[in-house]
């Protein structure tokens, strides 16, 4: 009973580099959850890219090796820049080494009291769930919902549960071939147009693009989602908050999302919900498409580029458009 106690406790891995204050808030909100002295904690401290981040890296660096309040803490420091993907590639192979799912976050995040209890729960309910493929401890929606977790297919990183398998599966995948194999799927794909613009976009610019590297963002992921009928538990309330929208981070910046700083988080300690009722499915996706994104993805979210590519096919229509010009996802 006492083995079996221990192995609901899933480790929370974090990659960090140079932020040493948001770290720092990062860790003591985990060591206020609730069975945090239950939980494992990995840590990959990546190397600075440059002069310009030394300073941060090395106070990271006497930060972590006197963290307390968790079962175990585990550091791995880089000797070289990895960057953000090569970071959590690393600590992700090192802690599914041991474990059959994990809980992922960067270093910018902070978290409700009952963070880990909702992540722990929901990693063994949805386990055998075919379709579930990932648990997020953030949720940007407020849905009116009687229950206190719901479906949506988008992928959301900043706390996010995994599992070894499922999660190996969707690294595995040939995500040019599904591409190419959904192209042909007229009303799933003229159905994405009209459910999210950006998705879709997204989508244009993966068909037509010369690279078949496997992009990792969550804007990529929530993409392969929607195609393959996946989809991510949400909490209805958040319990995940994040800090990086400071100008601090390579990917968020100062006002990227508008009302991020509005979330407020429970501190009540324990998740409880009630496993019997039905589970809604929103079809929204957790960010607004932002202004940016609108005013660069014109081409993308033009439907008669699908028509085109649908009718003319792929290598037809990438002939086209050269002579007209050159593709919009080479330039």
């Amino acid at each position: 009973m006492e083995e079996s106690r221990k192995k609901m406790y899933a480790p929370v891995v974090i990659i960090t580099c140079n932020r040493y204050k948001h770290l720092k808030n990062c860790i003591e909100s985990l060591s206020r959850c609730t069975y945090a002295e239950e939980t494992e904690i990995y840590i990959s401290v990546d190397y600075p890219p440059n002069e310009k981040y030394v300073q941060g890296w090395k106070k990271v660096k006497e930060y972590v090796k006197d963290i307390q309040g968790f079962k175990k803490v585990n550091i791995w420091f880089q000797d070289c820049n990895l960057g953000p993907f090569k970071n959590s590639d690393f600590i992700h192979e090192r802690a599914f080494k041991k474990n059959e799912y994990i809980i992922f976050t960067e270093d910018d995040n902070i978290f409700a009291p009952a963070f880990l209890d909702y992540m722990n729960k929901m990693l063994q309910r949805f386990a055998n769930d075919p379709k579930v493929y990932s648990i997020a401890g953030f949720s940007m929606l407020r849905p009116n919902y009687s229950s206190k977790i719901y479906k949506n297919y988008t992928f959301q990183p900043w706390g996010s549960g995994k599992w070894r398998d499922k999660w190996k599966y969707i690294c595995s995948l040939d995500r040019a071939q599904i591409n190419e194999e959904y192209s042909r799927k007229f009303f799933k794909i003229a159905k994405l147009y009209f459910d999210n613009k950006w998705v879709f976009c997204a989508y244009i610019s993966c068909l037509i693009r010369e690279s078949h590297d496997p992009d990792k963002t969550d804007l990529a992921l929530t993409l392969l989602f929607y195609l393959l009928g996946y989809c991510t538990i949400y909490p209805t309330k958040s319990l995940v908050k994040n800090n990086g929208f400071d100008g601090s981070g390579q990917t968020c910046w100062e006002g990227a999302i508008i009302h991020i700083d509005d979330i407020e988080l429970d501190q009540t300690p324990l998740f409880n919900y009630d496993d019997s009722m039905r589970i809604p499915v929103s079809k929204e996706l957790q960010f607004p498409t932002p202004e940016w994104a609108k005013k660069s993805s014109k081409f993308g979210q033009d439907p008669l580029t699908y028509i085109l590519l649908f009718i003319m096919g792929k290598e037809r229509y990438k002939k086209w458009k050269r002579k007209r010009g050159g593709l919009w996802c080479e330039k």
